[in-house]
């Protein structure tokens, strides 16, 4: 019994080495020791957008259960025990009404997280269930707003939020597979993220580019930026560590633009144009004919006009 205990763990041990590809992230829905019924509903919503690469926690209110800013173990000791890199948690009070916390781990130890308070939350419940987007879909993003640039808290948020659902990373995908997008904006005069997410509608156009439509599918709120927490230099180092297997070999005079255009540099060796011609042929037609002796007599002796010019007569 003990050899099969050890092969087992052993197994398991080996799942969770680092791979040179690493899987699609799971991300982890934790239900705090208090919540809202907001909170609970954007919870759920979340989980199914994020499906099949969820798992979904749901703590007794009789746990004393802390949030991960004050405590982070209760998320780590749940990412060792479901093998995610990715949580979200959600808590209610009266300080922080409607709390969600975002977060990324890295070798089961929490990376970053940014904590948001959730407004005008609209559920999936109120938008058509025949619209949502097919399981597994992959979706496209619309970051909209200069505050993504300038601003280092919303560049944060964008990247974390795009990381959590950008699903399966694939080099091609069908036209047909990209069928919804979410879409990020500022809110105006707010200190804000827009959370909005579309269904798209490819339709006849008459030609062969489809017309294409957006229709909304929820869930829909407004993310108010509460407290982040930043990742350690060293740690981020880590995470951000890549492959030997991965690395692009560096190529001689091969550059990239701006635009991901490949430029390339020839070196020409020196030519010697002095010795061009004479490693020309001449042309059919201006080549002499007639033996290479006859001709040396007729340039000793001279053509034939020039001894009649001088007087000479040929014998018959």
């Amino acid at each position: 019994m003990e050899k099969k205990r050890k092969a087992r763990i052993e197994r398991e041990l080996k799942k969770r080495e680092p791979l040179v590809h690493e899987n699609v992230k799971v991300a982890m829905f934790i239900r705090g020791h208090k919540t809202s019924q907001i909170v609970n509903d954007i919870l759920a919503d979340f989980a199914s957008v994020k499906k099949p690469f969820s798992v979904k926690y749901n703590r007794k209110k009789s746990n004393g259960l802390t949030g991960p800013f004050d405590d982070e173990t209760t998320v780590e000791f749940f990412s060792v025990k479901s093998d995610s890199s990715l949580f979200m948690y959600g808590s209610h009070s009266k300080k922080r009404p409607h709390n969600l916390v975002v977060g990324r781990l890295f070798n089961y130890h929490i990376l970053d997280m940014i904590e948001f308070g959730v407004k005008n939350f609209v559920p999936l419940s109120k938008f058509p269930p025949e619209k949502q987007n097919h399981l597994g879909s992959k979706p496209c993003f619309a970051v909209i707003g200069n505050e993504f640039e300038k601003d280092y808290r919303y560049r944060v948020a964008a990247n974390m939020l795009i990381d959590f659902f950008r699903g399966k990373i694939v080099s091609s995908i069908n036209l047909a597979g990209l069928d919804h997008v979410i879409v990020l904006s500022v809110g105006a005069g707010e200190d804000k993220i827009l959370w909005r997410r579309y269904s798209i509608q490819m339709k006849k156009s008459g030609t062969k580019v489809p017309r294409v439509e957006l229709l909304e599918i929820g869930p829909a709120l407004d993310l108010e930026f509460r407290r982040l927490h930043l990742a350690a230099p060293d740690l981020e180092k880590e995470a951000l560590k890549i492959p030997p297997e991965l690395k692009v070999k560096k190529q001689k005079n091969i550059s990239h633009t701006g635009l991901h255009d490949k430029v390339g540099t020839v070196h020409v060796q020196a030519q010697n144009v002095d010795k061009i011609t004479k490693t020309i042929v001449p042309a059919k037609a201006l080549r002499s004919k007639g033996p290479k002796r006859k001709r040396e007599d007729l340039s000793e002796e001279g053509s034939p006009s020039k001894r009649y010019r001088e007087g000479v007569t040929e014998e018959k």
